[in-house]
């Protein structure tokens, strides 16, 4: 029997209860259903268990467990009020389209009646690509001086100097591999059947070694830039494998930057480091995390993730009717106080500024008589000050959704090639996952970015240089 359960129903004496008393009955029935409810959920962490261990049983004695089965879809799921449906109407998509070439089909006047007079044309566009080979036999002019004994010989463009690969082919390669998510054996493939010959380590060089301390300088400014210009920081970490042990993916980033480190732990030590802070230090920078004890004191000012702490939330699941009842009512009230906090955001001011404190004081001081949803309330009502920090800096989000979606990238990688083998590739994947993620957010087309390094030209902006600046943190 769960050890919290009130003494009242312990001790419980049917044969002496006032059955006149309506409040006290009804407290009693509270008790009662809170009651039934934490051992029902008891019951089925042990049944969880039990199977477990049946299962362990098995796989020792070379037989097989039970069979993993998604269940179905749960009948109750609390859910956030309905946005209003946004209206859509079909953009042109001609406008966008670049024209490579131009051509006129003209009628066949034969067919035309005699009164038939010529009246412009009607545009079509019909979109197609090529995909072949380009490659180029190279003849360098010689010259050979027989006074100075010496030859004379023309240079090949700087980016094909050294490589038998074209800065194109480089950028493609690198392209599949890490915006793509296809696999070195099926670029070799790919390649391998449009008339490439290239070998799997030549492409593996490429895509860890070719260029890889300009793409670390990239790496280094735009996060560089991308911190000293921000007025807040979103950050987030994941599971990683490098070298076939556990490493955790972190990144840092805000709305024009993501900066990703590949690192053994993920305790404040590590995360203090990538802004150069001592053990008593912290940015002025305020940062949005969940709820990870290794982001407290990095900041002077740190905010807590609402859909995190809202997630909580509905992760629950009660078993009586009573329970999904009030669990969904306190669901809707809290979703309504963050549509509160989203207006104020909006329009930041000191009267809604005091009433979103005295709801957040109401609405965590609730008491249901749902143990474990009274539990979480009060859990959330402890984190006030990290919660509300959005009331001094309203321009901080409500969520650290931005982070959240930037460590997919890395969690499916994971899922693809578990994970990296060299300090190479792994140095690589923090480059490219940095760069892909802020060209993205930038507007700036990933595959044009990389044959700019690859080709030398350098033609494009930085992407450090087009990290806007914005606003200091300033206290509302």
């Amino acid at each position: 029997m769960p050890d919290n359960i009130h003494e009242n129903i312990i001790k419980l004496d049917v044969d002496r209860l006032n059955f006149g008393d309506t409040e006290t009955i009804r407290k009693l029935i509270i008790q009662l259903l809170s009651a039934i409810e934490q051992l029902a959920q008891a019951n089925q962490e042990l049944r969880k268990e039990n199977q477990q261990l049946k299962d362990e049983i098995n796989r020792l004695k070379g037989e097989k467990g039970r069979p993993r089965i998604l269940p179905n879809n749960p009948e109750y799921q609390a859910k956030a009020p309905k946005e209003k449906p946004k209206k859509w109407h079909k953009d042109s998509k001609k406008p966008k389209i670049k024209i490579d070439r131009t051509e006129y089909i003209k009628i066949d006047e034969s067919t035309l009646p005699d009164d038939a007079k010529h009246n412009g044309y009607r545009q079509i566009i019909r979109q197609d690509i090529k995909f072949e080979t380009d490659n180029v036999e190279y003849w360098l002019e010689r010259y050979y001086s027989p006074s100075l004994k010496k030859t004379y010989e023309a240079k090949l463009p700087e980016s094909l100097q050294n490589t038998e690969f074209g800065s194109h082919l480089k950028a493609f390669i690198t392209y599949l591999y890490y915006a793509g998510r296809v696999t070195e054996n099926r670029i070799h493939k790919i390649l391998e059947e449009s008339g490439i010959i290239i070998s799997e380590g030549e492409i593996s060089n490429i895509l860890t070694k070719e260029k890889s301390n300009v793409f670390a300088a990239e790496k280094k400014a735009l996060f560089e830039t991308g911190v000293n210009h921000a007025n807040y920081l979103n950050i987030d970490e994941t599971g990683a494998r490098h070298k076939g042990n556990n490493h955790y993916l972190h990144v840092v980033c805000n709305n024009f930057f993501s900066a990703f480190f590949i690192r053994q732990a993920k305790g404040s030590k590590t995360i203090r480091h990538f802004f150069d802070l001592d053990d008593e230090q912290r940015i002025d920078i305020p940062i949005i995390s969940d709820d990870a004890g290794q982001y407290i004191g990095v900041s002077s000012n740190h905010a807590l993730c609402w859909i995190h702490e809202i997630r909580h939330y509905k992760k629950m699941s009660p078993f009586l009717t009573h329970h999904k009842s009030v669990l969904n009512t306190f669901l809707t009230e809290l979703w309504t106080f963050y549509e509160l906090l989203a207006q104020y955001k909006v329009n930041p001011n000191k009267i809604l500024n005091l009433h979103i404190q005295e709801r957040f004081d109401s609405l965590f001081s609730t008491v249901t008589g749902y143990k474990t949803l009274d539990d979480r309330i009060a859990m959330t009502k402890k984190k006030k000050e990290e919660l509300l920090l959005v009331l001094d800096y309203p321009k901080v989000p409500l969520h650290n959704n931005l982070a959240e979606i930037a460590v997919r990238e890395g969690v499916i990688k994971r899922k693809i090639s578990s994970g990296t083998r060299s300090e190479l590739g792994k140095l690589a994947w923090e480059n490219m996952l940095s760069i892909i993620d802020t060209c993205r957010k930038l507007g700036i087309s990933f595959y044009r970015y990389l044959y700019d390094i690859f080709s030398n030209s350098y033609s494009m902006p930085r992407l450090s240089d087009l990290i806007p600046v914005t606003c200091k943190p300033t206290k509302y």
